[in-house]
């Protein structure tokens, strides 16, 4: 079984996406995709039924959502393996082969990591790791076949190529935005009648400005991906009176961990909820181990991603950063989402990203990156004295750096990398 198939069962007149206020049936999606996969030279394709070598691995490298989505369904169809990757990315080409690799029998997508540092790897899945659980997941984000999600971004990021399979799956349709525009995305939910959104939270936080009148047909929200409280379920709630807000935590090796909703998020950002049903979620050593079967082939679970967490006496997860996240300055272990997370409650920092510089007169120092909110004006003077009343001396930074927004990759996690190369 796979995506093309699933889509191909639906009933070919219902609308599935609507992109850029044009909308596309269930069926056309299914025509473009045979047009498309007609089109590619299938003298040099490797048809799975009856071939003796393994699947290529299919590079879609697309800027459209449409285009990517038709892609990945026409390389289904002609049993290649679909890996959808940042357009923005320099180490393929679109259309580009990857013969060879060991691709598992089963499989029917490849997915690409998005860590923060490092080369990104290759993993695939099967049909069944994620369709399995769809019925699980779209009960918690309340899909049905008449539901209505608004989307925008890329589908090279799995959170959104997961729910798009899951709208599918439920034979509810897609409302999706190319541009990065939340005046567009505001007219596409109203006049498209959206009752959902699914965005990470440094989009969703423009809601605020961008809606001028409440908007009540909204009913759920979802996110994840970045550090989201009550402050920021509250704001949203002024502008979707009526929406639930979700906020869950996953990793594209794995699938959803854990979530917590509104009505029991607090002041601290950190706070990621319990687990997901038919998920064990347990810490050791400080790192959240996670026991699923709908993860990624060739990994064994119990899995470790190495991030850090702990648990309160009421059994929800906080989130206290990644391997990576963790700093030694001094010998002393440094939690920079701590720190970002006490930055970005300061009023007039909209965004922050902390980072460590190895070198300075022979001793390692933090770096913080600070985004102002739109007015604000930078007084370092004024933020190191509200620091100082929640760090301690050795957790403060030791220079600002001022940008106008952090970088981030497709799955909305801030590019430490490039934030390195800013002087």
């Amino acid at each position: 079984m796979d995506y093309y198939k699933l889509l191909a069962g639906q009933k070919p007149e219902k609308e599935a996406l609507v992109v850029d206020g044009i909308s596309y049936t269930y069926g056309s999606l299914v025509e473009m995709a045979d047009r498309l996969s007609g089109s590619w030279d299938a003298g040099k394709r490797k048809f799975r039924q009856g071939q003796t070598v393994r699947p290529a691995v299919h590079i879609i490298k697309e800027k459209d959502i449409v285009t990517q989505l038709v892609s990945f369904l026409a390389c289904s169809a002609i049993g290649e393996i679909p890996l959808i990757v940042p357009y923005d990315t320099r180490q393929y080409e679109n259309g580009q082969l990857l013969e060879g690799l060991e691709v598992p029998s089963d499989a029917c997508m490849a997915v690409s990591t998005s860590g923060t540092t490092g080369e990104p790897k290759i993993y695939f899945r099967t049909y069944e790791s994620w369709a399995g659980y769809f019925p699980a997941q779209n009960d918690i984000f309340m899909v049905n076949g008449n539901s209505r999600l608004f989307m925008q971004g890329s589908l090279a990021f799995t959170g959104n190529l997961n729910l798009y399979m899951a709208q599918f799956y439920a034979g509810a349709a897609v409302i999706a935005e190319n541009a990065f525009s939340p005046k567009k995305w505001v007219d596409a939910i109203g006049k498209q009648k959206a009752d959902s959104i699914y965005l990470i939270p440094s989009k969703l936080m423009l809601f605020p400005k961008a809606v001028k009148e409440k908007m009540p047909g909204v009913r759920m929200i979802i996110s994840g991906s970045q550090s989201f409280g009550k402050k920021e379920a509250d704001e949203l709630k002024k502008c979707f009176p009526n929406t639930k807000i979700l906020l869950y935590y996953a990793a594209s090796e794995l699938n959803y961990v854990t979530y917590v909703t509104d009505k029991d998020m607090t002041e601290e950002r950190s706070l990621i909820g319990r687990p997901f049903p038919q998920v064990e979620v347990f810490l050791q050593d400080g790192e959240i181990y996670v026991n699923t079967k709908y993860h990624v082939e060739g990994i064994c679970c119990p899995y470790s991603l190495s991030d850090k967490a702990y648990q309160d006496e009421a059994g929800n997860f906080y989130f206290a950063g990644r391997k990576d996240d963790i700093l030694f300055i001094r010998g002393r272990k440094i939690s920079a989402v701590k720190i970002e997370n006490i930055l970005e409650q300061l009023p007039e920092i909209r965004e922050a990203a902390v980072t460590k510089q190895d070198k300075e007169a022979g001793e390692p120092f933090l770096v913080a990156y600070i985004a102002l909110q739109e007015g604000e004006k930078y007084q370092e003077q004024n933020i190191y004295r509200k620091l100082r009343q929640s760090l301690a001396h050795y957790e403060m930074p030791r220079r600002f750096c001022i940008v106008k927004n952090l970088p981030r990759n497709e799955s909305g996690k801030v590019d430490k990398q490039r934030l390195n190369m800013i002087q």
